[in-house]
C-alpha cells in the first residue's frame, strides 16, 4: 500500500468534494473520478491499481476490475431500458386505436414507443423491415440482426402482439387499398377485412403520416430524427398536431349532403379580459421548465455510459493483468 499512498489520496480528497464514498466506491465513481483527473494512460492505470489494492485489503469487491465495470455498465444500460420501456407502454396503452385520424397516428407511435422502449435505437427503428416482425401469442421477435423478444406482462395488461397486430392491419389495408377514405372509414368502425392469409410484403415499419392522416405513396421510410421527434412528443406530453377529415352527414333519407353538423347556441359566460391570456401564459412557462427534464436525466445517463465505456476501454488495453 505504501506505493498506492499518494494516489489513494487523491482519491479520497475528489470522493470528500465530490460528496461520494470512497470505500467502498461504485465502478462509477471511479469512471468520473478518472474523467475528472485527466492524466496519461500509465498514471490512471498506476490509479485504478492503488482504488483496487485498498478495496481488496478492507475485503471489498475492486471498482476498477474489468468485470465489474462491465457489469455496472450493463446494469446502467439494462435499468434505463426497463424504466424507458415501463414508461413508453404506459404512453402506448393511452393512445386510440379506432375513430379517425388521431386513430391512425396511435396505432403507429404505439409500435414506436414499444420498439423504442425494447431497446432500439431510431436509427434501427428507421431501418426495420415488416419481415424482421413476427407473433408468437402475445409476445412480439424483432429478427434480423436485432433478436430482441418483447414480451407481455401479465400485472399490467401489456400485448405486444396486439399493439402490433394493429399498426399491421393498417400497413397491410393500405397495400391493398391505397386510399385515405377507406382506411378512415375503417377505422372510425374499427371494421377492417380479415388479411390474415394475405401475403407478408416488404415494408418499413415507421412510415410517415401527413397531418390529415395520408400515407405516402409509394410507401417511404421514416427518418431517424422523424422517429425520435414523435417519441420526444409523447414522452414530453405534446401532442402532435391532427387535423380530422371533414365528415360527410348521411341523413335517413338516403341522401347524402356534405354538411356540417350545426352546433349549439352558445352559452354567453362572463370571463375577465386576462382570462384565456393567463392561462395560455402558465402552461408556456410551465412546459418551457419541465420540458428538457427527460433530456437532461438521458444526457446523464449518456454521459454514465461513456464514462464506463471509456475505462472499460483504459483496461482492456492494458497488459497489466491482475495488477488491476
Amino acid at each position: 500500500m505504501s506505493g498506492y499512498s499518494y494516489q489513494w489520496s487523491l482519491f479520497v480528497d475528489w470522493c470528500a468534494a465530490a460528496d461520494v464514498d470512497a470505500l467502498p466506491a461504485s465502478p462509477i465513481t471511479l469512471a468520473e473520478f478518472l474523467a475528472e483527473n485527466p492524466a496519461r494512460d500509465a498514471v490512471q492505470l498506476r490509479r485504478v491499481s492503488a482504488i483496487n489494492r485498498v478495496h481488496l485489503d478492507a475485503g471489498q469487491p475492486a471498482p476498477g476490475r474489468v468485470t465489474s465495470l462491465r457489469i455496472a455498465l450493463n446494469s446502467a444500460r439494462s435499468e434505463r431500458t426497463m424504466r424507458r420501456a415501463a414508461q413508453y407502454r404506459v404512453i402506448a396503452a393511452g393512445l386510440p386505436t379506432s375513430g379517425s385520424t388521431a386513430a391512425l397516428f396511435g396505432r403507429r407511435d404505439a409500435v414506436l414507443l414499444v420498439l423504442a422502449g425494447a431497446g432500439l435505437s431510431y436509427r434501427a427503428i428507421a431501418g426495420l423491415d415488416r419481415t424482421d416482425i413476427a407473433t408468437d401469442g402475445d409476445s412480439v421477435w424483432i429478427g434480423g440482426r436485432h433478436r430482441v423478444d418483447i414480451a407481455p406482462s401479465d400485472a399490467t395488461g401489456f400485448e405486444p402482439a396486439t399493439l402490433w397486430d394493429l399498426w399491421h392491419t393498417v400497413l397491410q389495408f393500405a397495400d391493398r387499398y391505397p386510399s385515405t377514405t377507406l382506411l378512415t372509414e375503417h377505422l372510425q368502425r374499427n371494421t377492417f377485412p380479415d388479411m390474415t392469409g394475405s401475403p407478408h410484403r416488404r415494408g418499413p415499419v415507421a412510415v410517415p403520416i401527413d397531418r390529415w392522416g395520408h400515407l405516402p405513396l409509394p410507401v417511404t421510410a421514416m427518418t431517424a430524427a422523424e422517429v425520435g421527434a414523435v417519441i420526444a412528443g409523447h414522452r414530453t406530453g405534446v401532442s402532435p398536431l391532427h387535423t380530422p377529415r371533414r365528415a360527410i352527414v348521411r341523413p335517413s333519407d338516403g341522401t347524402d349532403r356534405s354538411k356540417p353538423i350545426a352546433a349549439p347556441e352558445p352559452v354567453s359566460v362572463e370571463l375577465d379580459s386576462g382570462y384565456y391570456r393567463s392561462g395560455v401564459e402558465a402552461r408556456r412557462r410551465a412546459h418551457t421548465a419541465l420540458a428538457g427534464v427527460p433530456d437532461m436525466v438521458d444526457d446523464v445517463e449518456d454521459r454514465i455510459e461513456q464514462l464506463l465505456e471509456r475505462t472499460l476501454q483504459l483496461l482492456d488495453s492494458s497488459d497489466s493483468g491482475g495488477s488491476t
